[in-house]
C-alpha cells in the first residue's frame, strides 16, 4: 500500500478512536469528510478501499453516515471492484454499516448481481450466529425489499 495511503488510514483510525470518546459527531463526520477529500486527491486510491473497511469491521459501533463520506468514496469505485471488496468485508463480518451499504448494491435491480446481492442478505438474516442486530439488519433489509 502507499505510504499516503497508510497515512490516510492511520488518521482515519485516530479519528475513529476518537470518537469514541466524543460527545460531538458532527466533529466525526467533519473528519470523515476531511479524509474522503484526502482520498480523492490521491492517485490509485482504489487500495484504500479494502483497509477502510477492515475498520468499520473493527469499530461497527460507530456511526459513519447514512450513507456518509466513506461510502460516498467507496461507491465511486461501483463495478470496479467496490462490490466484491464490500462482499469480502461481510463474508469476514458483517456490521450494521456494511448491510447498508449493501443493501444500497440491491437498490440496482439491473444489476447483473441483484439476486446475488438478495442470497448474501438472506443468508445472513437465517444465520443464527450473529448478532442479535445483524440478524435484524439484515431481516429489517429483505422486508424493504419484499414489500417493494
Amino acid at each position: 500500500m502507499k505510504e499516503q495511503i497508510k497515512n490516510i488510514i492511520s488518521k482515519l483510525e485516530k479519528h475513529i478512536q476518537e470518537a469514541y470518546n466524543a460527545d460531538d459527531e458532527d466533529d466525526f463526520t467533519e473528519s470523515l469528510c476531511e479524509i474522503r477529500d484526502e482520498l480523492e486527491e490521491t492517485k490509485n486510491n482504489f487500495e484504500a478501499i479494502e483497509p477502510i473497511l477492515q475498520l468499520i469491521e473493527c469499530n461497527e459501533d460507530i456511526e459513519y453516515g447514512g450513507p456518509g463520506p466513506l461510502a460516498h468514496f467507496m461507491e465511486s469505485y461501483y463495478k470496479n471492484g467496490y462490490e466484491e471488496q464490500l462482499i469480502k468485508s461481510i463474508e469476514r463480518k458483517p456490521t450494521e454499516y456494511t448491510l447498508h451499504l449493501l443493501h444500497r448494491l440491491i437498490n440496482n435491480e439491473d444489476d447483473p448481481n441483484h439476486k446475488k446481492y438478495l442470497a448474501i442478505m438472506r443468508n445472513i438474516s437465517l444465520n443464527k450466529e450473529y448478532s442479535e442486530n445483524i440478524i435484524e439488519e439484515a431481516k429489517d433489509s429483505l422486508t424493504y425489499f419484499e414489500n417493494d
